[in-house]
């Protein structure tokens, strides 16, 4: 699958749970960093660097949405796996 489907489908089960994607310039000069989850003011927000490619977005989009429970969301097979392969690579 295109990564720029899987990228998609990430952000539209983003949304799906309520979770605020923020795609913005991250780092600086003394520290880099490429996104993640957090809660902000109760909200959940994944931050992520529009400069940073397509898998590297994947990646922080798939690790944030490892975390939460997607059984009675109905995914694609490829992008459950994706999910699955997210969680037990943090574990």
């Amino acid at each position: 699958m295109q990564s720029s489907k899987v990228l998609q489908y990430l952000e539209d089960l983003a949304f799906q749970l309520g979770i605020e994607i923020v795609n913005e310039k991250l780092g600086g000069e003394d520290f880099s960093t490429q996104g993640g989850l957090c809660k902000v003011k109760g909200v959940y927000k994944i931050f992520i660097d529009p400069s940073s490619t397509i898998e590297d977005q994947i990646k922080i989009l798939s690790r944030a949405l490892a975390s939460f429970k997607t059984d009675e969301i109905y995914l694609l097979p490829f992008i459950r796996e994706i999910l699955e392969k997210a969680k037990k690579s943090s574990e």
